[in-house]
């Protein structure tokens, strides 16, 4: 894991963390960007602690101690307090110590997952007008943002490793397959079809949540993706105009950096 971050030092930047549903990301935030980044999974107590002092040892002296974290999962997030307290840092939850990033139009405001809001802030920042955030992570996620950087809301579908946990958990006869890119659209086994419908079901159904978006809008916006199967699916996913690893880490630093702005 280790060997997954850069080496080096910085002039100034601050640790974020993303937890998500199965996995949590780390990096260090630094002039817009993300450096070092590391994924781990949720249940990696001792990586975490690891990854968290390796960053932490990259920072220069006068830094800041405190670590900016989006949570989705309140226990995965006790237990990073709670490491954090360990080490002498201080924890600052986006949602509750920082602020969130950007504006919410939507019914109820506080149910709408703060690693959404995160990507949704970050896509808007790198494009600076209207856009669709696609997340390929563990639910999918397709988000509206406005020209304004304001959030609209969005839809959401289970994850690849959902559905095909769901098609063998659901039938009597369906096989748990592994997850890759399929030969062919036709599948001319079971698994292969399986594949088929998983990978080009979701390019399809995503694609149309964009079209349908973009006749919201009156134009095609611009479409970020990020997400784990996003190395899965990018090359069938031609609607896309550009892919961010790090989307959730740079809207985590934004958050942060905004807060440390206004609160000096």
């Amino acid at each position: 894991m280790i060997a997954e971050a850069e080496q080096g030092s910085l002039r100034s930047g601050g640790v974020v963390i993303d937890i998500g549903n199965s996995s949590i990301k780390l990096g260090l935030w630094c002039d817009t960007a993300i450096t070092g980044s590391v994924r781990l999974p949720n249940h990696d107590t001792a990586g975490l602690a690891e990854a968290i002092a390796l960053l932490r040892g990259r920072q220069p002296d006068d830094a800041p101690t405190d670590v900016a974290i989006a949570s989705t999962q309140p226990v995965v997030l006790k237990r990073t307090r709670s490491i954090l307290a360990d080490g002498g840092a201080d924890a600052l939850v986006v949602g509750e110590e920082i602020p969130l990033p950007l504006p919410v139009d939507v019914e109820v405001a506080e149910q709408v997952g703060v690693d959404r809001l995160c990507s949704a802030a970050a896509a808007h920042h790198r494009t600076g007008h209207a856009c669709v955030v696609v997340d390929f992570g563990s639910a999918i996620t397709v988000d509206l943002i406005g020209d304004d950087g304001v959030f609209l809301g969005g839809a959401i579908l289970p994850g690849l490793a959902m559905q095909r946990s769901a098609l063998h958990e659901r039938t009597a006869a369906l096989p748990l397959v592994e997850l890759s890119l399929p030969q062919s659209p036709v599948g001319r086994s079971t698994q292969e079809a399986i594949r088929s419908g998983i990978v080009y079901g979701t390019v399809g159904a995503v694609r149309g949540l964009v079209e349908q978006f973009a006749g919201r809008l009156g134009t095609w916006p611009q479409v970020v993706a990020t997400g784990g199967d996003l190395e899965l699916l990018k090359d069938e996913c031609d609607f896309c105009d550009s892919w961010v690893p790090d989307l959730g880490l740079m809207g985590v630093g934004l958050a942060y950096e905004r807060w440390r702005r206004g609160s000096s």
